[in-house]
């Protein structure tokens, strides 16, 4: 029986949502750091106690989600890779041979895009094999909806909203979003939405590159992506 001194099933369920709130604040604090993060870094990041971020990562570790090297710092550990490779497999295996015949007709880095919430995540990444030059792209890179051709190309999937892009708004007839130096300085991005009938888009397939290219030649081909993968996708 609960006393008034002792924790009541509330109490405890209100600490373990914190501890978990806090567990995956940590992961997304060294997730941002490229040179990772120590404990003293990652106390000061999310706002806790030393005492408490040492508990939590050592949690984090025991679960291979964190790994600690010689200098004391962590890092993402494979926990989180193993994690990501379901994220939506069903969808990135159907979709591995139109990306991989995708980034070498065109000779571009090709990847396909996921919303959550109001950004965009990569979940699937092709580079071409005969390419001198590409543009570099982490799966699970995450930036605003409203930034870069992938983003926006879910965006034109979707209904009209106020304020929205000119591309937004120009994609829903053309079908496809450009972007130019939004991710990364130089580089251009082309995006097509999924689209299923009336459903709402919440992925895109898209190439990113540098130099000149070809609008037309490169959207007819991201298009014919697009509906192979949505196809093989059902």
């Amino acid at each position: 029986m609960a006393t008034e001194d002792s924790p009541t099933s509330t109490d405890r369920a209100v600490a373990g949502a914190k501890t978990l709130d806090n567990g995956i604040r940590v992961l997304k604090a060294i997730a941002g750091s490229s040179d990772g993060l120590t404990t003293t870094e990652v106390a000061r990041a999310v706002g806790v106690h030393r005492t408490v971020a040492y508990r939590l990562l050592t949690t984090l570790r025991e679960h291979s989600l964190v790994t600690q090297g010689a200098d004391s710092t962590f890092r993402l550990g494979i926990g989180v890779v193993e994690l990501s490779s379901l994220l939506r497999s069903d969808l990135r295996s159907a979709a591995q041979p139109h990306m991989r015949r995708l980034a070498e007709t065109t000779r571009a880095t090709v990847h396909l895009t996921v919303r959550d919430g109001e950004d965009a995540v990569g979940i699937a990444l092709v580079m071409p094999t005969d390419s001198d030059m590409h543009v570099a792209y982490r799966v699970g890179r995450r930036y605003p909806l409203s930034v870069g051709a992938a983003g926006l190309a879910i965006l034109a999937g979707n209904p009209p909203i106020d304020g929205e892009r000119p591309e937004v708004t120009s994609g829903r007839s053309t079908g496809y979003v450009t972007s130019h130096g939004e991710i990364q300085s130089g580089a251009w991005g082309l995006a097509a939405p999924l689209t299923g009938g009336t459903d709402p888009a919440d992925v895109s397939v898209g190439v990113v590159g540098f130099g000149d290219f070809d609008e037309a030649q490169t959207a007819r081909h991201v298009l014919a992506a697009a509906a192979a993968i949505r196809l093989a996708g059902r």
